[in-house]
């Protein structure tokens, strides 16, 4: 047996469990995890009806695939939901021939969350996140979603690993990777993006 099975479940690892039969337990889920799902969505589409759109057919699958889900612990639950919406979003991406309008749009007109920064000019504890966005374009797409997942939706390597079907010592290489191409891209505009900020 491994250490997680020796484990105890935690309320929410039995929350889990439930929500394969119990309705109710399955609103619990879904309230815990939609907000987060929307926002990775959201990091991923740059346009909020698309994202909502797509965040909703995430829920629909895991609604109607939830009585067969194997999983025993919220960790299993949290790889395999974040599993979909990677699928579901890289599919909008594939198909949208106006990606790169999306991107151009958000950007241009500033609609994505700053997080923390009230638009404070004088401002060093935040970068500037509409610069780091449009360096995050000039990423390829494995480092995007490393990048999305680590340093947005900070979830461990471990879970990213599982998330993309990767190596966890092929997570952590793209990320670090795509940070050091951030700090090339930036240096000239903006300080230098703190990698110890985003851990």
């Amino acid at each position: 047996m491994t250490e997680q099975d020796e484990s105890p479940l935690t309320a929410n690892d039995e929350l889990v469990v439930a929500a394969r039969t119990d309705r109710d337990a399955f609103g619990e889920i879904y309230e815990a995890y939609y907000d987060r799902i929307l926002g990775f969505c959201l990091k991923r589409l740059f346009d909020r009806s698309i994202a909502e759109d797509v965040c909703g057919e995430v829920f629909l699958y895991v609604a109607k695939h939830m009585h067969a889900f194997r999983g025993t612990t919220e960790q299993d639950f949290r790889r395999w939901v974040y599993r979909i919406a990677t699928t579901e979003t890289n599919a909008i991406i594939r198909r949208n021939k106006r990606r790169q309008e999306l991107w151009d749009d958000a950007l241009l007109t500033n609609r994505i969350s700053t997080q923390g920064s009230h638009n404070d000019e004088t401002s060093t504890e935040q970068p500037d996140w509409t610069t780091v966005y449009q360096a995050i374009r000039q990423l390829n797409q494995r480092q995007k979603m490393v990048v999305t997942l680590r340093l947005f939706d900070e979830l461990p390597y471990e879970d990213i690993a599982e998330i993309l079907k990767i190596r966890q010592a092929t997570a952590r290489v793209a990320y670090s990777r795509a940070i050091e191409r951030l700090r090339q891209l930036l240096v000239s505009d903006s300080p230098e993006l703190d990698e110890t900020k985003v851990r």
